[in-house]
């Protein structure tokens, strides 16, 4: 932290963000191999913004304090964006950012490669206007929300944040029958650890599109399977065609379902669906998802890109601040229930019977083999 404190005031000084951009592409670079997630290391970014903000407000005043927020603000929204580039980069096993130049040192214009968005790999990321798209593009694994997809689509939001668009759209490749497979089963936990904890990949996507402060829309064309359904669930709207289907699998796994998910499930869908779709595991077609307001808008397969990005466009029309205080508050509002600590902790126990059971790992195993499971209930 230090050491990027001081690097920020050596860009302030020098009037160039060159060093901030150099140093955020190796640390991102060396945090994505050791596993860490793209939101702990911005949030590294946001604890420094605020301590130079509160320094500059301690030690200037008038034109001098602006000018110098203004320039921090410029340097560190560099580096942050770095971070975002080069964890798409890498999730999406493209090219390397490493053996790069910025475009500032080649002399080309970064606005234009940011507008241009981000190409190949398992996401892929693109401006058009106001609206940006995040398409999951890993055709050979199903759109699997792998710790590397996830991590790729976390890091295309913050790339996208950056560059200020006011709606998000968030699809599949077009030509996919299956718009996810939903989490990668194997990289689950083999129980004695919670295998959807805070700071499982998957949970900390669905955090960072349901805090994004603007709207996402979920294009579904295809089929959408267990933790896909969450992440479906997440977004802030729905547009399908008749090829969606929308399933909660984690009952052929034997794999409890946390308190958060199923929160997201009831804030959206009535208490008797959401029993029958934990408990069947059973599809929901398009039109019975449209009758129960899974979906906002179902079309035509030939209709739903051009509805979706039109109806993306008119919300990036309207009035970014007043868009980020609602879905604020309307998070808020949905997310933050009251439960007594005893009870927590008692449903807490019973997860972790469910996830140490054999009937998980029977779960885990009888998918590994492709067969069906036999489960005993121990």
């Amino acid at each position: 932290m230090r050491d990027l404190f001081e690097l920020v005031v050596q860009c302030v000084h020098e009037g160039d963000a060159e060093p901030i951009i150099v140093a955020s592409r190796q640390i991102a670079a060396d945090r994505f191999e050791a596993g860490f997630g793209i939101a702990q290391i911005q949030g590294t970014f946001d604890v420094l913004a605020d301590v130079l903000w509160r320094h500059i407000a301690s030690t200037l005043a008038g034109d001098q304090r602006i000018e110098t927020l203004r320039l921090v603000n410029t340097i560190l929204g560099a580096g942050k964006d770095t971070l975002a580039q080069t964890y798409v980069d890498r999730a999406s096993r493209g090219r390397s950012p490493l053996d790069e130049q910025s475009a500032a040192s080649r002399g080309g214009d970064a606005g234009a490669t940011r507008a241009a968005g981000f190409t190949g790999g398992a996401v892929r990321t693109e401006v058009l206007g106001q609206v940006g798209v995040i398409t999951l593009a890993d055709l050979g694994r199903r759109n699997v929300l792998s710790a590397q997809m996830a991590d790729g689509v976390a890091a295309a939001l913050g790339s996208l944040r950056a560059d200020g668009v006011r709606a998000v759209v968030l699809r599949a490749a077009a030509g996919m029958h299956v718009w996810s497979a939903g989490q990668a089963i194997d990289e689950l936990p083999r129980g004695r650890r919670d295998p959807l904890g805070y700071n499982d990949p998957l949970e900390r996507l669905l955090r960072a599109i349901r805090t994004y402060p603007a709207p996402v829309i979920a294009m579904v064309h295809g089929s959408v399977w267990g933790g896909a359904f969450d992440l479906v669930l997440s977004c802030d709207l729905v547009t399908a065609d008749e090829t969606a289907a929308f399933a909660i699998t984690a009952a052929n796994l034997g794999l409890p379902y946390n308190i958060t998910g199923l929160l997201h499930s009831l804030g959206r869908l009535p208490l008797n669906l959401v029993k029958e779709m934990f408990f069947t595991a059973a599809p929901l077609d398009a039109q019975k998802a449209r009758e129960w307001l899974v979906v906002n808008h179902l079309v035509g397969p030939a209709e739903l890109e051009r509805f979706t990005l039109d109806l993306a466009a008119t919300i990036a029309s309207k009035s970014p601040m007043a868009m980020a205080v609602v879905k604020e508050q309307l998070r808020v509002l949905t997310d933050y229930q009251p439960i007594a600590a005893h009870v927590y902790e008692r449903v807490q126990g019973l997860r972790r019977e469910a996830y140490d059971s054999g009937d998980y790992l029977e779960g885990l195993t009888a998918f590994a083999e492709k067969r069906p499971p036999i489960f005993r209930g121990t």
